[in-house]
């Protein structure tokens, strides 16, 4: 009974202490968010966690390992499988429980004495291992490897990752640099709709760098137009073009109002033919590829109506453009076209 009551009571206090720093997260935020819920999506997505993480642990591993792998990835899978988010606060409150993700790392260990070494992956070393360390010469070499960039995970997990991604979009979102799986706007969609988050997703896209980190955000809009995100999520539909390519364009006026003169200097006419070079990629040019087509096409896509044309921002966003046309000029990029197509889709919506 005492047993069963000092368990009771740490696992009070584990409930309290995880609602404590998902509710700190969460409020990072939304400053008004409420303690997130400990309901059924926080039980299925943690477990999904839990699931993902066993696929790299020791024990899985001999004999007959990629069945287990397959069915545990499989259950992780259905578990993630929850959608997206359907309100800002349930955004934030799954976030609160997966932003930490990219940090969760293994500590392997390789433990050398007189007679040889031991490896152990993601265990301590046992006592018996290391007793006696003056007389054995007993020393201990410790790697540190991160989950997501280093351990990585089977390909049989890819499935269930990508339902946790479309379950809590807001980490895909601050990691905009990523390699695999690669940000996805069917993914994020979503969650950009909310104009507090979304505001906060412009704001970090000026922080990482408005040329880089739109060009990884235009080359998704490619991808997404052509189907080539992960099934589930939004639709490339017509209003849905539209809000990303008007996203980007929000992005670069953020960076005329807020971001370094450095960058605007970057992105003006000279600076940006200059960088082009003969070869070689461009910092900018997929941003500038998708947002002078989509000018041609209709400056309600990259114009707000709010903001006079002869005002000093007005000049400064119209000599931003200038550059990026002529950055596209310089270097005749191959998807020019495209992009005048997939801003031709875009209008529909604002007819």
């Amino acid at each position: 009974v005492l047993a069963a009551s000092a368990a009771e009571r740490r696992a009070a206090d584990g409930r309290v202490a995880l609602a404590v720093a998902r509710h700190a997260a969460a409020r990072r935020l939304l400053p008004a968010a409420r303690v997130p819920a400990l309901d059924e999506t926080t039980l299925r997505l943690g477990a999904a966690v839990h699931n993902l993480l066993l696929l790299n642990h020791p024990a899985i591993e001999g004999r007959g390992a990629e069945g287990r792998q397959t069915r545990v990835a499989a259950i992780a899978c259905e578990l993630a499988s929850v959608g997206a988010p359907p309100s800002a606060e349930e955004t934030v409150a799954r976030h609160s429980l997966l932003a930490r993700l990219p940090e969760i790392a293994r500590s392997d260990r390789v433990v050398h004495f007189w007679l040889g070494r031991r490896s152990f992956v993601g265990r301590r070393p046992p006592r018996r291992v290391t007793a006696l360390p003056s007389l054995r010469k007993v020393r201990i070499d410790t790697v540190r490897r991160g989950w997501l960039r280093e351990i990585g995970m089977p390909i049989a997990a890819r499935p269930a990752f990508l339902a946790l991604c479309a379950a809590s979009p807001l980490g895909e979102t601050e990691d905009l640099f990523r390699l695999d799986p690669p940000l996805a706007w069917s993914r994020i969609l979503p969650v950009l709709r909310f104009p507090a988050l979304g505001r906060q997703v412009a704001g970090r896209v000026v922080e990482a760098g408005v040329l880089r980190a739109g060009d990884v955000l235009a080359d998704a809009l490619f991808r997404f137009v052509s189907g080539h995100d992960p099934p589930g999520g939004a639709a490339p539909n017509s209003a849905a073009i539209a809000f990303a390519i008007r996203f980007l364009a929000h992005a670069l006026w953020l960076d005329l109002l807020f971001g370094s003169e450095g960058a605007a200097t970057e992105a003006g006419a000279a600076g940006a033919v200059a960088a082009a070079g003969e070869g070689g990629a461009t910092a900018g040019l997929d941003l500038a590829v998708v947002l002078v087509a989509a000018q041609r096409i209709s400056s309600a896509l990259v114009w707000p109506p709010d903001v006079a044309a002869g005002s000093d921002l007005g000049r400064r966003f119209i000599d931003r453009m200038a550059g990026m046309a002529s950055l596209v000029r310089a270097r005749r990029s191959p998807r020019f076209d495209t992009a005048v197509a997939i801003a031709g889709l875009a209008a529909q919506s604002l007819r």
